[in-house]
């Protein structure tokens, strides 16, 4: 099922295939870069309209952002050619709740979710997805 949605000036807009599950990233990076943890979907099939400013993180992903309005819009893993998106991008809620956390080894002591998740630690998570 497809998926819509935009940044907040609307200059960039997306349609992607949600996987059936979010996740929460709680790494150094991710807190930097969105003051907190990184609410995500990861999607297949995924376009892009607009212009789309790239920050290679690593050999191993990008971020990107819309240039106008300084929106999220996604962590791309290159090898697995997955775009993990913002939740709060959809034009609607594309999975029903919190599935997957992240760097939960990095995650500081001033948050926490109630949900009860799969946890992966930043070693985890690599070997995992890398």
């Amino acid at each position: 099922m497809m998926a819509s949605g935009k940044c907040l000036c609307g200059a960039v807009a997306f349609e992607a295939t949600p996987l059936p599950t979010m996740s929460a990233c709680h790494c150094h990076t991710c807190r930097k870069w969105g003051g907190g943890p990184f609410m995500a979907v990861p999607c297949k099939n995924t376009s892009f309209s607009g212009d789309i400013t790239r920050y290679s993180v690593t050999d191993r992903a990008d971020r990107g952002f819309c240039p106008a309005c300084g929106t999220h819009l996604f962590f791309y893993v290159k090898a697995a050619d997955i775009y993990a998106l913002p939740a709060g991008l959809f034009d609607d809620d594309p999975v029903p709740s919190l599935r997957a956390e992240y760097f939960i080894d990095q995650k500081p002591e001033y948050y926490c979710f109630a949900e009860q998740t799969k946890t992966l630690t930043g070693a985890e998570y690599f070997e995992k997805f890398s």
